[in-house]
């Protein structure tokens, strides 16, 4: 028998990273699609998916990931994934096999944690950004709306924190566990497995699809830039990702504050290509290339 609870706070410490997905009335077997997996991914056992950890672990046979999948109570599935999974968004975007974002007409929360950076936090609403928190700091739609439930669990967004070595003062954040317990407070998030995933005993299904979208963009434009949303100074060219076909910009005056903005480079090309670890099943006894079962 699976025994709930425990809320979220306990993520930082007992996962050595995660990709976790809620979502609100739909059940994590299709979650793992939106997040994913092909329409046939069948679901498999723990002592199977264990099985296949054993047989092709990362460094010498890569498989396609495998997220446990679960019940989290009050009307919320889950996906549990490598916290690899989050930056691979030809898989989970519109443009993946799903063909939209994961939280077309319903709401989805996400987690992640790699043990270095700070915390991912996403939470969407039918494709939209609401609300959220990562290196950036608060971000989306209605930040504030974070802002309200760590100051429920008594954080103070004005608190300056001390002067480090060399004199400066770092932007004020919240733990990692102030984070998680807040999104889990939030949205009732509370019934969450955590013996079942820190004992690996969940049924999984692989989560990537056969073919991935490759693209070629253009370069970023060279500006200048709109100015920065919030206080009107100019934006300057922070980063290039054409991985995922974007530039980010950010404002110097106030970019502890969020002063970062997403644009999307110009695609040049779009083709697919056969996800190259769907071959490494083939050479599994407890699945075939269809990703049937045995």
């Amino acid at each position: 028998m699976i025994e709930h609870g425990d809320g979220l706070a306990w993520l930082h410490r007992g996962l050595d990273g995660c990709y976790l997905t809620f979502a609100e009335g739909i059940p994590a077997e299709e979650l793992a699609v939106r997040l994913g997996a092909p329409a046939d991914s069948p679901v498999l056992d723990a002592d199977t998916v264990a099985a296949i950890e054993r047989a092709a672990p990362p460094w010498e046979q890569p498989v396609p990931d495998i997220g446990r999948i679960g019940d989290a109570g009050n009307g919320w599935s889950f996906v549990l994934l490598p916290c690899t999974a989050y930056w691979e968004h030809g898989r989970t975007g519109p443009e993946s096999p799903y063909g939209r974002c994961p939280s077309h007409g319903i709401r989805t929360v996400s987690a992640v944690y790699t043990g270095m950076d700070p915390a991912q936090i996403d939470v969407m609403h039918d494709g939209q950004h609401l609300w959220g928190y990562s290196d950036s700091g608060f971000d989306g739609s209605r930040p504030h709306l974070l802002n309200t439930a760590l100051a429920d669990l008594g954080w103070n967004a004005d608190e300056e924190e001390e002067e480090d070595e060399y004199g400066e003062v770092p932007p004020h954040s919240p733990s990692y566990e102030l984070l998680y317990a807040a999104l889990g407070n939030f949205f009732g998030l509370n019934g969450l497995p955590r013996a079942a995933i820190e004992n690996r005993t969940l049924p999984g299904m692989f989560c990537e699809p056969r073919e991935l979208p490759r693209h070629e963009y253009a370069d970023a434009p060279a500006g200048p830039y709109g100015p920065c949303e919030q206080c009107g100074g100019p934006m300057v060219l922070s980063h290039v990702a054409k991985a995922v076909g974007s530039y980010v910009l950010y404002c110097d005056r106030c970019k502890a504050l969020g002063g970062y903005r997403v644009e999307g480079l110009t695609r040049t090309e779009e083709r697919t290509v056969p996800n190259p670890k769907w071959a490494n099943v083939n050479l599994l006894g407890d699945a075939d290339g269809d990703g049937n079962a045995d």
